[in-house]
C-alpha cells in the first residue's frame, strides 16, 4: 500500500508500505477520509511531540475490506468510523472514561490515518449511523472532543455561551451545545467565512476581534453580566485569558483548544478566583467517540468539510490547514483519491 510519511516540517514522500493483514479480532480499514487535526499541524511545527519518519493522521473514516479471525466476516463492505487508538477499558484512565489515554493502548493504530490501508481492533470500529458520509464521519473525533467538554459543564440550559475559535472545534461546540439547549451565543474569529458559517450554524452574534474588544459584545448581549460559559476552542494562551475575561461571576470557562506543551496562561489568578470562576478542562474524545458520531449524523454540517487533497499532496495540505485565512474549515487526505 501507499502511505505519506512525514520526514519534518512539511516535508512528505509517497512510500510503499507492507499491505497490512488483520490479526485476531481486527478488521482491515480501507482509508477513505483522514481530516487534519490541529494537533497534526503543532507536531509538524515543532509545537507537540512528535518523532519523524512517521505516518499522521488519526481522524478517519473507511470500509472494512478484510477481518480476522474471531470478527464476523459480514462485516466486509461496511462503511465505518473507527476511533483513533484502542483502550482496555481496565486500567485507572479508562475506568474514569479516559479512554484516549489509556494506560496499555501502544499497539493501535500501526500506521496513521495518511495511508491507505490500516488494521485495527474491531471493537474500536464503528458503524455509521444512517444519513452520515464517511467523508463526516471523519470529524468523529475532535466531534467527541467537543461533546465531552460540553459534558462536563455544569451550564443548564438557556444559559449564554461565547466561544473564542471558529474553526471545527469551535463550531461542532456551538452546534452539539444549541442541541443541549443552550441559549444566546457569540462566536469570535478574526476570518469572515467562518463567522458567517457560525451564524449558519445557529449562533445568533459573531465578533469580529479588529471591530473592538469581546467583552464588550459580551457586556451588551448579557447586560454586563458576562458568559454563563466561555470556551476557548483555539489552543492560545492569550484567547484562554481572554474567555476568562469574558466570564461572568460563578461561571464556567472550558478548554478545548490545545496549547502548546510549556505555554503559560497570561491571567490574573486574583480576577480568577475573585469572579469564583470553574474552568474546565478537556483533552482526547474520553468515553464519547460513539456518542458524538451519532450526533453529527443529527447535524447539519453543510460547509464543514473543505478541501481533500491526495497522498502526493500531504505537504500542501498541511500547509494549507495551518492558514487561518484558509476558505476550509477542515481540510482532508483522501487516500485513493486520484
Amino acid at each position: 500500500m501507499r502511505v505519506a510519511t512525514w520526514h519534518g516540517g512539511t516535508q512528505f514522500t509517497v512510500d510503499e508500505a507492507p499491505d497490512p493483514v488483520p490479526g485476531p479480532g481486527e478488521v482491515l480499514l480501507k482509508i477513505d477520509t483522514c481530516g487534519i487535526c490541529g494537533t497534526d499541524v503543532h507536531i509538524t511545527q515543532g509545537l507537540f511531540p512528535g518523532d519523524p519518519p512517521s505516518v499522521l493522521g488519526h481522524e478517519w473514516s473507511g470500509t472494512i475490506v478484510d477481518t480476522g479471525l474471531g470478527v464476523d466476516a459480514s462485516r466486509v463492505g461496511m462503511d465505518v468510523a473507527p476511533e483513533p487508538s484502542a483502550y482496555c477499558l481496565q486500567c485507572w484512565n479508562c475506568r474514569i472514561g479516559r479512554h484516549s489515554r489509556c494506560e496499555r493502548a501502544d499497539r493501535w493504530p500501526r500506521n496513521g490515518g495518511f495511508a491507505e490501508y490500516a488494521v485495527l481492533p474491531d471493537r474500536i470500529v464503528h458503524d455509521l449511523p444512517e444519513g452520515l458520509s464517511l467523508a463526516d464521519a471523519a470529524m468523529g473525533e475532535p466531534a467527541s472532543v467537543c461533546l465531552v467538554g460540553l459534558e462536563r459543564c455544569r451550564t443548564p440550559g438557556g444559559s449564554n455561551m461565547t466561544i473564542i475559535g471558529g474553526g471545527l472545534i469551535g463550531l461542532l461546540t456551538l452546534a452539539f451545545a444549541k442541541s443541549r439547549g443552550i441559549g444566546t451565543t457569540i462566536l469570535s474569529d478574526p476570518v469572515r467565512f467562518r463567522r458567517e458559517q457560525a451564524l449558519r450554524m445557529g449562533a445568533e452574534y459573531v465578533h469580529d476581534p479588529a471591530d473592538g474588544p469581546l467583552r464588550e459584545m459580551v457586556d451588551e448581549v448579557s447586560e454586563g453580566r458576562g458568559a454563563d460559559l466561555a470556551v476557548e476552542a483555539v489552543g492560545k494562551p492569550e484567547l484562554v485569558d481572554l474567555a476568562i475575561q469574558a466570564a461572568r461571576p460563578r461561571g464556567e470557562v472550558l478548554i478545548l483548544g490545545v496549547s502548546p506543551r510549556g505555554t503559560v496562561i497570561p491571567s490574573d489568578l486574583f480576577e480568577t478566583q475573585y469572579k469564583e470562576l470553574v474552568i474546565v478542562n478537556s483533552f482526547g474524545r474520553g468515553d464519547g467517540y460513539l456518542r458524538a458520531v451519532n450526533l453529527l449524523a443529527k447535524t447539519d454540517l453543510t460547509g464543514l468539510m473543505g478541501d481533500r487533497y491526495p497522498l502526493e499532496r500531504a505537504g500542501e495540505a498541511m500547509e494549507a490547514a495551518s492558514k487561518v485565512t484558509s476558505k476550509s474549515v477542515k481540510t482532508s487526505i483522501a487516500p485513493h483519491m486520484d
